[in-house]
């Protein structure tokens, strides 16, 4: 079954959304994963969402857990999914890649176009819905967790600016290809290292 998800981008890259506000939409849902850059913005959040009352079904990872914790975490979330009970997870990038989780919306801090494709694949990834739905932020206090994640960023928000929220289509190659060229533009590793040429 093909997944047919929408892609919600922010309508000004200039205007963050604050913690209060995407807490609110956040507990608008019965089930929701929000995928934000770093830790301190996940605790941020999730401070939000404890103020409004939602612990019992809220949930967070991070790699400040030790694996066996994340594991544990990830289980309980993965049944609650299954039950289809209420459930809220918070969590930075570690959940983007190799974590099988299923959720029918998605909101996602703006970060590297690949990662937001990564985000992507936690939304209906069963395609048990008729349809996902997945939305990009800017998050209060932007920040990344390195300067080339930052880069990354830069460049999703260059080609964002030049083709608009209805051409950010993930699902497109040439997207990708737009992308990489201009991220190794940027970076021009043969400037770097010679050996790489």
């Amino acid at each position: 079954r093909v997944r047919r998800n929408t892609l919600e981008w922010p309508q000004d890259m200039e205007h963050p959304l604050a913690w209060s506000e995407l807490a609110c939409r956040l507990a608008e849902n019965k089930q929701a994963l929000c995928i934000v850059n770093i830790k301190r913005h996940a605790h941020h959040l999730l401070d939000e969402l404890q103020n409004m009352g939602t612990e019992t079904a809220l949930f967070h990872l991070s790699t400040n857990m030790c694996p066996a914790h994340r594991q544990f975490e990830l289980a309980e979330v993965r049944q609650r999914l299954k039950d289809n009970e209420r459930c809220l997870l918070i969590s930075t990038q570690c959940v983007e890649a190799g974590v099988d989780v299923d959720f029918p919306i998605v909101f996602r801090a703006l970060g590297p176009l690949d990662s937001i494709a990564q985000a992507a694949g936690r939304c209906n990834r069963n395609g048990l819905a008729e349809s996902g739905k997945m939305i990009v932020f800017v998050p209060e206090g932007e920040a990344y967790p390195d300067p080339a994640y930052r880069q990354a960023t830069g460049i999703t928000k260059l080609i964002y600016r030049r083709l608009g929220g209805e051409r950010m289509d993930i699902n497109d190659p040439e997207l990708f290809n737009h992308y990489y060229r201009e991220l190794y533009d940027l970076a021009k590793p043969e400037q770097q290292r010679k050996d790489l040429t």
